[in-house]
């Protein structure tokens, strides 16, 4: 791998990937003036009717707040039913740097809200700053015009000193903006937006990352906090470090469900009717795309997939393939990379979608028919300008999630994974590992040292609970850190039993329907509910 910014493919990762921040809650700011608004034309990736688009100027830093500015873009959709209209709902996709604009404004991007919520509340969506359309940072080689000495100098900085470099480089917009690119501020930031708006209390969707922005905003104006929806909560203590970290059997643990799944619908699919033939034909893909085969590890084997000639030697054999089997995709890996020069397994387009779909279930029949070639034209080529639009949008969150990711590290490193994330992102091109040891190996935020500190979290004076939702088997936002925001923010805590990163608007209607009466009742109606297959009733 390489800088998060100049290095796409793991950089690609990181975007899809990232779960939830974490930072030092201090006192709010003294009450600032509402901020005029600037109406202008929406993104070209909006394209929901009504969809109106604005922005507000606010302070850089809440503390000099008579010094440099930034700029707020943000959406707001009115309630289609204005008679049963219930408030205003505001809304963060996670990250840190998800499109504000997609998440309620944009058609076929993944989520489908339940109609109840469009008819009865405003949403609002703010562009966290860093990102386009509010103020972006501006990220560039700092060597870029200099000596060949200077641009040697940087390289080898970009690796050694990453967070640093990244920081360093991030300063050409305006110094000390990235240095400002934190949740708290993020807080700050809705706030001046509901003033601008004229909202006395804001609701709260937030997703992933955004389950702790919500939580921090709570925290900071509970007088204007009604109701909190935390879908997919991280547990902040573990910023980030430890976040990404425990991505790496998540994602294991997902997969092998995923390949289980496709063995047990192998009468459509086609791909193997155990999970590790399924695997096998997945990697053989993979091999076709770039000349070798991915190294996650493989799924348990089976006697079924014993060779007839071993066929004999019963679960005995099966277990000693399972025990072997991720030394045999190691040493196939490094074979087929020795054998076909320039070959990297991060180049398959198949991995980066696996990598991209495996934490939806409601995704794993497109996945399957990518990779049986039996997929439908998946949607339009979009117009010129919407692909301009995603390009530049994934360019900055690839940047705002470098910094604030560092920003924000409250955790150790382990640096024993020093040698598992050079060999994982400078050789192997493990996508599965490389981000999660470049984190928890101390790599990725080496020279950065965070801005803020431990959070301090308090739901105690909000009039109504929040809702918290967590799944079973949740790839990046794990089931085991459900307890930091239960316990901090008095949350009611709903379990989804399955698979699941994302459960509103993600096809669950059991979860809909628990979603849409906890935002009219302030009350949870069950504390237990289905997976997507379970309650898709398949």
């Amino acid at each position: 791998m390489f800088t998060v910014f100049s290095l796409k493919r793991a950089a690609t990762v990181v975007a899809t990937v990232a779960a939830a921040a974490t930072m030092a809650v201090i006192p709010a700011a003294g009450a600032q003036p509402a901020p005029k608004i600037t109406w202008e034309d929406c993104p070209a990736t909006v394209d929901v009717a009504g969809a109106q688009c604005g922005r507000i100027d606010v302070p850089m830093r809440y503390d000099q707040p008579d010094g440099r500015t930034i700029s707020l873009g943000f959406l707001q959709i009115k309630a289609q039913q204005p008679a049963e209209k219930r408030g205003v709902l505001f809304g963060n996709s996670g990250g840190p740097g998800g499109d504000a604009y997609t998440y309620f404004g944009s058609k076929n991007v993944g989520y489908n809200w339940p109609q109840e919520i469009r008819n009865e509340w405003d949403l609002v969506a703010v562009q966290p700053r860093g990102l386009a359309h509010s103020t972006p940072l501006e990220c560039q080689d700092p060597a870029t015009g200099q000596d060949p000495l200077a641009v040697v100098r940087d390289t080898v900085d970009s690796v050694t000193n990453m967070g640093g470099y990244v920081r360093r480089s991030c300063q050409t917009g305006g110094p000390g903006y990235p240095e400002s690119i934190t949740t708290d501020n993020n807080a700050r930031d809705w706030n001046m937006v509901r003033q601008a708006l004229g909202y006395d209390r804001i609701s709260i969707m937030g997703l992933s990352y955004g389950t702790f922005l919500g939580s921090v905003y709570a925290t900071m104006y509970p007088a204007n906090t009604d109701k909190v929806v935390l879908d997919s909560a991280m547990d902040p203590n573990m910023a980030w470090n430890d976040v990404l970290a425990s991505q790496q059997g998540g994602y294991e643990t997902v997969l092998h469900e995923y390949f289980t799944w496709l063995s047990m619908n192998d009468d459509k699919y086609k791909m193997g009717d155990t999970p590790l033939k399924a695997y096998q034909y997945w990697s053989r893909q993979i091999v076709a795309e770039t000349g070798t085969n991915p190294t996650l590890v493989p799924p348990p084997a089976r006697v079924g997939d014993l060779p007839p000639g071993l066929a004999s030697s019963g679960q005995a054999g099966a277990d000693l393939m399972t025990a072997t089997g991720k030394a045999r995709v190691e040493g196939e890996n490094v074979v087929n990379m020795i054998l076909n020069p320039g070959a990297n397994q991060a180049n398959s387009q198949l991995l980066l979608m696996t990598r991209l779909l495996i934490p939806q279930p409601s995704q794993w029949h497109l996945l399957a028919t990518m990779t049986n070639g039996t997929a439908d034209q998946v949607g339009e080529v979009p117009p010129p300008a919407v692909a301009e639009e995603l390009k530049l949008s994934q360019m900055h969150t690839q940047q705002l999630l470098s910094v604030q990711t560092c920003n924000e590290n409250i955790t150790p490193p382990d640096y024993s994974l020093i040698p598992q994330a050079l060999y994982t992102n400078y050789i192997s091109g493990d996508i599965f590992t490389a981000i999660n040891a470049m984190y928890k190996s101390g790599l990725m935020c080496n020279g950065a040292a965070p801005v803020v500190g431990r959070p301090h979290l308090d739901g105690s004076k909000l009039a109504v609970r929040p809702l918290q939702i967590n799944a079973t088997r949740d790839p990046q936002t794990v089931y085991a850190g459900r307890g930091t925001l239960h316990s901090t923010m008095g949350t009611q805590l709903v379990t989804v039993h399955g698979p699941g990163h994302g459960h509103v608007a993600f096809g669950n209607p059991v979860v809909d329907r628990l979603v849409v009466d906890y935002l009219r009742t302030g009350q949870a109606t069950t504390l237990n509910a289905p997976g997507y297959f379970e309650a898709q009733g398949q």
